[in-house]
């Protein structure tokens, strides 16, 4: 697939690079267990800095669309086997530890509106929009002090535009789709997958490099069944662990 970087365009070298990587992998050019290219090799290819393809190869594995092998390079992540948990009531991070008795905390980490990635496009109904823009929300939900998860929220801005610039520090963000715009999610889909932290997310999470985590990607619905969100959360599982109550 012939690439080169768009340098007239406003969004950033690293994300044209992501989309492109993320194009190949969706395409097949790339199957799972494939090698990339090194950071080097595809820093000269593009005409960029090492420091920008990292950043972009660092996000895809934050993503769980790379793995990254010490002194072995980057790899394309295998696909993994679903196992379906059925819950009778969707809530959010805040709700759910609530009920616990548990106050959850957040800090903005990263809040813009950008191009959907294809991925994203594909799992919130966007593909054959012309205006495809999202809001990505990366969060650090911390629960007394100790650092719980990295947030990766995507929602459609024409939808929720109001999310691009409100203050989302220790906020709900299923308690503002609902009092804003009155299309709370009600139902989901989520992904758990277990893996291991690497870079932003081993620093953040304060765990060291390759340390376990709990990966749960989402997608969830309103009262329409429209999509309104596609996340990742990323766990850390040296201090918390994940209970699923099923009720009649």
């Amino acid at each position: 697939m012939n690439f080169t970087i768009n340098r007239n365009s406003p969004i950033p070298y690293y994300y044209q690079i992501e989309e492109w990587i993320r194009q190949r992998i969706a395409h097949g050019e790339l199957k799972p267990g494939d090698l990339l290219e090194s950071e080097m090799e595809l820093a000269q290819k593009l005409g960029v800095s090492r420091i920008t393809v990292r950043q972009a190869l660092s996000d895809l594995t934050e993503q769980g669309l790379l793995v990254r092998k010490r002194a072995l390079g980057t790899f394309v992540a295998e696909g993994r086997k679903s196992v379906i948990i059925s819950r009778s009531q969707l809530m959010g991070l805040t709700e759910e530890m609530a009920e616990e008795g548990l106050q959850v905390t957040s800090f903005v980490l990263e809040q813009k509106v950008l191009p959907a990635p294809e991925d994203v496009a594909q799992s919130l109904g966007m593909i054959e929009e012309n205006d495809n823009a999202v809001v990505l929300i990366r969060r650090l939900r911390s629960v007394n002090s100790s650092p719980l998860c990295v947030e990766i929220c995507y929602h459609p801005y024409a939808y929720f535009p109001k999310l691009a610039s409100l203050d989302l520090n220790n906020r709900s963000i299923y308690e503002i789709l609902d009092q804003e715009y009155n299309r709370r999610p009600v139902t989901a889909k989520d992904a758990l997958t277990a893996d291991s932290a690497h870079g932003n997310i081993a620093h953040w999470l304060q765990i060291p490099n390759g340390a376990p985590v709990m990966r749960i990607q989402r997608i969830a619905w309103d009262r329409a069944g429209v999509a309104v969100e596609f996340s990742i959360s990323i766990f850390r599982a040296d201090q918390h662990q994940m209970v699923i109550e099923y009720r009649s």
